[in-house]
């Protein structure tokens, strides 16, 4: 599985029907936001919750997006738990959370917390 940090990827060298056609993968990719990365950092217990705060307050103010940790918490549990807007997306962060054994509620209650 491919894993893309950004909203768009492109080679700037090539045509568009050639950019297009670089699009078109085979892998499956996943497009996270900044925040998404860290609320995945802490429920795959690289970070702590007060750490993912830091994290975010650090990376929302250097990029001057204004975001809101709660908004963004809230728009992951729905993207990836309870109004997906691809059924695969429930299935990834469910098999990921039994692979490393994460319960989501409980760890999405202690994020709520502090937030």
């Amino acid at each position: 599985m491919l894993i893309a940090y950004s909203n768009y990827i492109a080679c700037d060298t090539k045509k568009q029907w050639e950019r297009e056609k670089t699009l078109q993968v085979e892998d499956d990719i996943i497009p996270f936001t900044f925040a998404d990365i860290l609320i995945l950092r802490y429920l795959m217990g690289i970070t702590d919750e007060y750490q993912a705060v830091r994290d975010f307050d650090a990376v929302n103010t250097a990029s001057g997006l204004n975001w809101a940790f709660r908004s963004q918490l809230s728009k992951f549990i729905r993207r990836f738990l309870t109004d997906p807007y691809k059924k695969e997306d429930t299935i990834w962060i469910r098999k990921l959370a039994k692979e490393h054994g994460i319960r989501l509620k409980d760890k999405f209650e202690r994020l709520r917390k502090l937030l």
